[in-house]
C-alpha cells in the first residue's frame, strides 16, 4: 500500500505542464500556477479617473502586470503605450506567439500555450509557465478599434513582484512584430517597450 501511496504523489499533473516547455527538468515540483482570473478578455471596465472604458482588465498595485488598455493616470506605473499596426490584425501576433523562443531571454522555460484565438474578434490569450517554479502568467492583446491599435496586457497570477518577467516578454514579441511585420511601438527613453 505504501507503494502505491508514493507513485500516487510521484506523478506529475499533466495538465499544468506545457507540451512545448525546455525539457523534463523539475516536473518533480508542484507547480505553483495560481488561479486564472474570472476578469480576463475584453469588458467594460470601471476607470478611477475617466468614468468607464473598454478594454482589458487593470492591473493592480503591483509590479507585476503592464496594460495599455487602461486610462494612463489609472495606473501610470503600469501602463504602457497601445501597439500601433499597419495590418491592424491580431494574425501578426498569432504568428509571433506560434514561433515563441521558450527560455528567451531566460524566462518563459515550461513553455505556453494559446488558450483563446479570435481573428474576427481580434483577441489572443496566451498562458505562459516559469520553468522552476511553475508561475503562470496570463498575456492578452486585443485590437482596439476605438484607439485604432492593439491593446496589451501581461500579468502575473502571483505574488507582487515578477523579476522583469512581463516586461521581457513583451519586449521580445514586441520586436519581432515590429521587425518582422513592421508594427509600430513607442519605446520609453531607455529603448525599452516597458
Amino acid at each position: 500500500a505504501s507503494s502505491i501511496f508514493a507513485s500516487i504523489f510521484a506523478v506529475t499533473n499533466p495538465a499544468v505542464a506545457f507540451d512545448n516547455r525546455l525539457d523534463d527538468k523539475y516536473l518533480d515540483r508542484t507547480p505553483q500556477t495560481g488561479v486564472q482570473s474570472d476578469n480576463l478578455g475584453v469588458k467594460q471596465r470601471d476607470s478611477k479617473q475617466a468614468g468607464s472604458y473598454t478594454g482589458l482588465a487593470p492591473c493592480p498595485g503591483s509590479s507585476n502586470c503592464w496594460c495599455s488598455s487602461t486610462p494612463f493616470n489609472d495606473n501610470p506605473g503600469r501602463w504602457l503605450e497601445s501597439w500601433g499596426s499597419k495590418s491592424n490584425s491580431i494574425k501578426d501576433v498569432k504568428k509571433v506567439i506560434d514561433t515563441y523562443e521558450v527560455g528567451q531571454n531566460g524566462i518563459d522555460g515550461g513553455g505556453f500555450k494559446v488558450m483563446k484565438y479570435d481573428e474576427k474578434g481580434q483577441y489572443l490569450y496566451t498562458q505562459f509557465q516559469s520553468y522552476k517554479s511553475g508561475y503562470i502568467d496570463d498575456m492578452e492583446v486585443w485590437f482596439n478599434a476605438e484607439k485604432n491599435k492593439f491593446d496589451v496586457r501581461s500579468a502575473s497570477r502571483i505574488g507582487a513582484s515578477d523579476f522583469g518577467v512581463n516586461g521581457k516578454r513583451l519586449n521580445y514579441i514586441g520586436g519581432r512584430l515590429e521587425k518582422e511585420f513592421g508594427w509600430e511601438i513607442k519605446r520609453r527613453k531607455n529603448g525599452s517597450l516597458v
